[in-house]
């Protein structure tokens, strides 16, 4: 009977070693990261920074953007740069209007953490941690499963290849811009049930978090508002609009807002709310010329 215990003592205890091993392992994986020593310019956001800024056109600057990521998780991210590497000195952050819905709390809190914030687990804290795992009610075996994937990426992968880095990416050669779809996007960004959609206090908290790092660490904090579709900005409500002026005001922030640049159909992808490959490469060449004449 002691035999037969002990057998099922080192069943259990056996993959939790293993687990709180690689979990361990994880942690100091993702915090080794550092970026290439020849990096002094940063871009930080979701998609729409990730697809409109070719840092390949750009020296000694890296696009960290990635699809889907929040304020949340940038903010944790930009601290795990400046962490040891004082060659940074800009920081380009993607800011628009959808960034305040609490649309946006769907991959931080809701049922979609299972397919994003999971990326981000391993760079945030214990509490932060915990939360996520209790947010995925629906989705908890989703999220679990993909737990596990980003426990074991972490700990084969070497830190510079780790998904949650992000990284430049637009595939959208062949594409234009789509009412059907603009409206769409519209509507899942800014409204639920035909009622406009609160503010996310989560994004808001952890944008004014960002802010404050960047003062703490004397870096240059720049945001940018990145190309909109005329029809979809024309559709965006006006408490927002408002809002996101007001925002920028009281925080003194230096804003390159692109969103009424002047862009045929075929530089944005059918959403009006992200730039094509087309695109891409015309607003990047237009963003360097406009941070080399304020140099």
């Amino acid at each position: 009977m002691k035999r037969f215990i002990k057998r099922l003592i080192f069943f259990f205890a056996f993959p939790i070693v293993i687990l709180l091993v690689g979990y361990i392992i994880a942690l100091k994986k993702v915090n080794s990261y550092h970026p290439e020593k020849n990096i002094t310019i940063c871009y930080i956001g979701d998609s729409h920074i990730q697809k409109a800024i070719d840092d390949k056109l750009i020296p000694n600057s890296k696009n960290f953007g990635k699809s889907a990521e929040q304020y949340l998780h940038s903010y944790y991210k930009i601290k795990l740069l400046l962490k040891d590497n004082p060659q940074i000195k800009k920081i380009f952050l993607g800011f628009s209007y959808h960034n305040l819905s609490a649309y946006s709390d769907e991959f931080t809190d809701g049922e979609k953490t299972a397919f994003v914030g999971t990326k981000y687990f391993f760079l945030l804290p214990a509490k932060e941690q915990f939360k996520m795992l209790k947010s995925a009610k629906e989705n908890r075996n989703i999220l679990l499963k993909n737990l596990v994937k980003e426990l074991v990426n972490s700990n084969l992968k070497k830190p510079k290849d780790l998904e949650f880095i992000g990284f430049y990416q637009n595939k959208f050669n062949n594409s234009k811009a789509d009412v059907k779809s603009i409206n769409k996007r519209v509507r899942q960004h800014f409204y639920k049930d035909n009622k406009i959609i609160p503010f996310s206090q989560k994004n808001i908290y952890y944008l004014k978090k960002i802010i404050e790092l960047c003062k703490e660490k004397n870096l240059e904090l720049t945001i940018i508002n990145s190309p909109l579709h005329p029809i979809y900005k024309s559709k965006i409500p006006a408490k927002y609009t408002n809002y996101y002026m007001e925002f920028c005001k009281k925080n003194q922030l230096n804003v390159l807002d692109l969103s009424e640049m002047k862009l045929a159909e075929d530089c944005y992808i059918f959403d009006g709310d992200h730039v094509s490959a087309k695109g891409s490469e015309i607003v990047t060449k237009h963003f360097q010329k406009l941070i080399s004449s304020q140099n």
